[in-house]
């Protein structure tokens, strides 16, 4: 899969809550029950999941909020989208509009 033009949102049996500033998230899986803490970079991922922008969109928003180095972020959140894709945590928003497919 071509993930980089992927649009990309939450599950619809998933949910996360912030525990605080300087806190962990924690992410909720209601299907499986799986419960899962991420830190503030990943939350940030969660949070522009909108189904609207791609990855590569929202990567480099992301690389810009934590001046990382933008091949390293994007790497590290390839890896973590591949992931949470498989785990089904998140899926690829269909298109909309004129092709059947």
């Amino acid at each position: 899969m071509e993930i980089e033009q992927s649009r990309l949102r939450l599950a619809e049996d998933v949910t996360f809550q912030s525990m605080g500033p300087g806190e962990d998230t924690v992410v909720l899986c209601l299907s499986s029950g799986y419960l899962y803490t991420c830190n503030e970079t990943t939350e940030a991922f969660l949070r522009a999941l909108d189904g609207r922008r791609s990855f590569a969109e929202i990567a480099d928003v992301l690389a810009e909020t934590y001046d990382a180095p933008q091949e390293r972020l994007q790497a590290d959140l390839r890896a973590l989208a591949e992931e949470m894709l498989r785990e089904k945590m998140i899926v690829v928003e269909a298109e909309t509009g004129g092709q059947d497919g």
